[in-house]
């Protein structure tokens, strides 16, 4: 079982921050949002990257994988230990793919800490992130001036669990259109929810995600109630 190791974190500043608009003025509906399966894109998305639809920003309004499996994969977490996604089999766990070298990534990083802290009240979620680089050919610079996760960590005063995707072969398997993106995944391992950062979608962003996670786990563990009822002989 994946355990939560938080130290403490200083300064988080939650008081302050901008609205759910995009940062270019625009006034349509920003995806700053917690999306599930069977999402509604709005009409008025950009289509015009080829992959998903997006706002003005280039924030994306759903995820490819919503409602699928969680694709299979393994790697080393930061503090050197193995890691498997199967592990994940059996409770709920959130899972944020971001990275230094990420502008939004950095902007966020007080709001997963806040949030990993939240839901460490809740002995049935659990929380990691995945530290990736944009792509394989910018690797190098992944790190910008720590030079390694753990160095972060250690400037910032915090920890938790983090799977070190070295050549972003975790983060195209995934089909990540954004970072920093967060994932949540059901016991069976299926992808239940998605969302982009936290630092745009405005001052209750993590106390509203935690109340996301909780009606996605509500109606997840109703629908596999039901559907056990109608397999019964």
């Amino acid at each position: 079982m994946l355990r939560f190791l938080f130290i403490s974190f200083l300064g988080l500043g939650l008081a302050a921050l901008a609205d759910a608009r995009a940062p270019d003025g625009d006034t349509d509906e920003a995806a700053t949002g917690y999306y599930r399966p069977g999402v509604e894109i709005p009409a008025h998305a950009d289509l015009s990257r080829g992959d998903v639809p997006r706002d003005r920003y280039g924030r994306p309004y759903t995820y490819e994988g919503l409602g699928e499996a969680l694709p299979e994969f393994t790697g080393a977490l930061a503090s050197g230990a193995s890691f498997s996604s199967t592990l994940l089999e059996g409770r709920w766990t959130v899972i944020e793919v971001w990275g230094i070298w990420c502008h939004d990534s950095r902007n966020d990083a007080p709001y997963a800490a806040a949030l990993s802290r939240a839901l460490a009240q809740d002995p049935d979620v659990d929380f990691m992130s995945i530290h990736t680089p944009q792509n394989a050919d910018r690797a190098a610079g992944a790190y910008r001036s720590y030079g390694s996760v753990s160095a972060w960590f250690d400037e910032k005063g915090w920890a938790f669990p983090t799977l070190v995707d070295e050549d972003a072969s975790i983060r195209e398997l995934l089909r990540i259109r954004w970072t920093p993106t967060y994932l949540v995944i059901a016991p069976d391992l299926t992808i239940q929810g998605f969302r982009t950062g936290l630092a745009d979608a405005g001052d209750l962003a993590v106390k509203d995600f935690v109340q996301d996670i909780a009606n996605t786990r509500r109606d997840w563990t109703e629908s596999q109630r039901r559907s056990a009822e109608r397999n019964q002989p």
